[in-house]
């Protein structure tokens, strides 16, 4: 199921989806921006996490 949804967004979106780059200004909402593991809920952190699940999640056909 997450490979099939992780595909259907890679070709739609293509490679914007996944290895897009994260604007600067996204540091600055939420918590104070640090690594993931001290600052998990700065939006900066939760696009690149989302991102990784992503990536990590595409056939590698792709």
């Amino acid at each position: 199921m997450r490979t099939a949804l992780c595909n259907a967004l890679f070709s739609v979106f293509d490679h914007r989806i996944c290895c897009g780059r994260i604007p600067e200004w996204t540091a600055h909402v939420g918590q104070p921006w640090d690594t993931y593991d001290v600052a998990p809920w700065n939006l900066y952190n939760a696009i690149w996490r989302i991102q990784h699940w992503i990536r990590s999640g595409v056939d590698a056909e792709r």
